[in-house]
């Protein structure tokens, strides 16, 4: 109901292009945007895992194009942190379609070094593990892992820079709550795939019986 009040008075608007959408919509985005949303195809998807160990599984929703792109720079860089509602709503869908998520134990996000998250004024997939979490009732236990190396950005490296850019660059705090949890591990964007896997690495050797990474979107192509 107070959610409803406050629709009412602040009208929430489509991510994409800023028009007002119905205050009973679940996810801020209008249908017209929703249309021209590059998710991505069921065979891109299955072919994620080809070159990962550490990973179970990869969950992807979009392509990293077109209005997704242009929506998760202007989230990322230019301070529209407000876009993680709608980012997170469209990951957890995901989640419920192709996982039982409610076997994941907890779910975490891929940490920022405190310097860059500090700079940037939040760490935006710490924000959308949040929503996820309250979305599919899961302990969000982002304070599980730090990231120890404050890595150059991996937009601006090479596929082997960008390997050992993240190498050692993260540490489990508290190794007890990792053994034998099925980790749901999330990031808002994945290119060559080394963060994520560092991450889960770090997880496996500290315990954790799986590691699942949901992303929002993917420029890899196979």
């Amino acid at each position: 109901m107070i959610n409803n009040i406050i629709n009412l008075i602040f009208p929430p608007k489509c991510i994409f292009c800023g028009n007002i959408v119905n205050s009973c919509s679940h996810i801020e985005i209008c249908e017209n945007c929703f249309k021209r949303i590059p998710f991505m195809s069921e065979n891109n998807q299955k072919s994620f895992l080809r070159s990962y160990g550490y990973i179970d599984k990869i969950i992807c929703v979009c392509e990293y194009s077109g209005i997704i792109k242009d929506s998760l720079i202007r989230y990322k860089f230019f301070e529209k942190s407000g876009y993680h509602r709608t980012f997170a709503k469209l990951l957890a869908e995901k989640v419920k379609k192709m996982t039982n998520y409610r076997e994941f134990d907890i779910i975490i996000s891929v940490p920022l070094h405190n310097e860059k998250e500090k700079a940037r004024g939040y760490n935006q997939s710490k924000l959308i593990s949040k929503i996820i979490g309250r979305e599919l009732c899961l302990h969000e236990n982002s304070g599980l892992l730090s990231r120890i190396k404050n890595t150059y950005s991996q937009s601006l490296l090479s596929k082997e820079e960008r390997h050992f850019n993240v190498h050692g660059a993260f540490k489990i705090n508290r190794t007890a709550e990792a053994i034998g949890k099925s980790i749901l591990l999330v990031d808002d964007i994945m290119t060559t795939g080394s963060t994520l896997e560092e991450c889960a690495k770090v997880l496996k050797e500290a315990g954790a019986k799986n590691v699942t990474a949901a992303i929002i979107a993917s420029g890899r192509k196979f």
